[in-house]
């Protein structure tokens, strides 16, 4: 990691991110995320001959529960690095599960702490966010990759892939933004059009289901954990195409993503390696990391067959690398607006645009930025309260499924 990136990363906002995940409760809701750490266990436990008699380093463990299962498949040493309040907590689960011989509670960043050994074998991390890199853990794990992995050192997971598709999202808008609409008999259009603003600014979390993407999804990036640089994930830029299997409207784009846990190639087949895929993809079972979709301007009518090309752009914010900013342009996009109910091109009172595309949405959008400088000190708790809140919701949708069978697919 640069200077640059270091200071960056030692911002007010950083320790108010840190501060925020030694609240124990985001940590109960992440584990009950089953797909999540069940995808983990089930790796470690299929293939505890990649863990057997090697030095772990888990890099934001949390509560420890990767560093107990890398202890429990085998590993010779562990050592748990975690920068929040919750390190003190997990010393006491890793004693009350008398594992305190094999695993040893590091508190701090760790860019900042100094391990006992200079190289470990295998590195584990949960250091995904929405849309894959939010929050920008991943920064973390490099530094930790690029100076304590051995040459021949495994990452647990070791790949990631980011997908993005056009989505129709007609209920999400007739429910939270044509709500405003009408209010007991009274016109709230104008808080319709700042939430539109709104979601103009940031992506949205929810839940999607599949009959709502509108295309194939293409792979918008796919990272190698053992080659990925920082300078890699920094800026992301893709132009996808898609052709629509269906017709319809389209709202925006969604994003989900894919991890796998692969080992490496075997010398032998009894030494292979059980590959493990953790998707938080609309066709699998819900997680906390939900779907983001990045909504349009204005949506688009379509038919099935019709061909539609986008620029999507990814890059971290220069004043908080725990923060992306994401834009998509649609090339080639004609100025003619949708008919759809929740058209921009009514160009409701205040309208200062000179276009066909609704400048309001502009302005909002400007508004919104200000009031966002205001809150930017509280922007990381905000953000984990989000995932707390997305989490929350799954396990009450969970809790009454049984335990996930250790052979299941996620």
């Amino acid at each position: 990691m640069d200077d640059q990136s270091q200071e960056n990363m030692d911002k007010p906002e950083t320790d108010e991110y840190f501060k925020s995940y030694g609240d124990i409760s985001v940590h109960e809701l992440m584990l009950r995320d089953k797909p999540r750490t069940a995808a983990y266990q089930k790796f470690m436990q299929q293939n505890s001959h990649l863990l057997k008699d090697k030095i772990v380093l888990d890099v934001g463990s949390g509560t420890g529960i990767l560093s107990l299962f890398a202890a429990s498949a085998g590993a010779k040493q562990v050592f748990a690095v975690e920068a929040s309040a919750i390190a003190d907590l997990s010393q006491s689960i890793i004693e009350e599960n008398k594992m305190e011989d094999k695993v040893k509670v590091i508190k701090g960043k760790i860019e900042e702490i100094s391990l006992p050994v200079d190289k470990v074998d295998i590195i584990i991390s949960e250091w995904m966010g929405f849309y894959l890199l939010h929050e920008s853990m991943l920064d973390s794990v490099i530094f930790a990759r690029d100076k304590y992995l051995a040459n021949d050192g495994l990452m647990i997971p070791s790949d990631a892939v980011l997908y993005m598709t056009p989505v129709n999202m007609s209920s999400y808008v007739a429910e939270n933004i044509l709500f405003w609409d009408n209010i007991y008999g009274y016109n709230f259009s104008a808080v319709k059009y700042a939430v539109l603003g709104n979601k103009m600014c940031e992506p949205t979390i929810t839940c999607i289901e599949q009959l709502q993407c509108v295309a194939e999804p293409e792979i918008f990036c796919e990272l190698d954990l053992k080659t990925v640089t920082i300078t890699d994930i920094q800026n992301i830029n893709q132009t996808l195409s898609y052709t629509f299997t269906k017709p319809g409207l389209v709202h925006g784009f969604a994003s989900w993503f894919d991890v796998e846990f692969k080992g490496p190639i075997a010398a032998s087949p009894d030494q292979g390696t059980k590959i493990v895929t953790l998707s938080t993809s609309p066709a699998t079972r819900q997680t906390h990391w939900k779907q983001t979709v990045i909504f349009l301007p204005a949506s688009m009518t379509v038919d099935e067959g019709d061909q539609i090309t986008a620029n999507i752009d990814l890059s971290q914010d220069e004043d908080n690398k725990r923060h992306y900013n994401i834009s998509v342009e649609i090339i080639g996009e004609e100025d003619e607006q949708s008919s759809s109910e929740e058209d921009a091109s009514h160009h409701p009172v205040p309208c200062h645009c000179g276009a066909t595309r609704c400048m309001l949405v502009q302005a909002l959008v400007e508004k919104y930025d200000e009031e966002q400088n205001e809150l930017e000190k509280e922007a990381e708790k905000v953000d984990v309260n989000a995932e707390v809140e997305a989490a929350r919701v799954i396990d009450r949708e969970m809790t009454a499924n049984a335990d996930i069978n250790l052979n299941e697919t996620f």
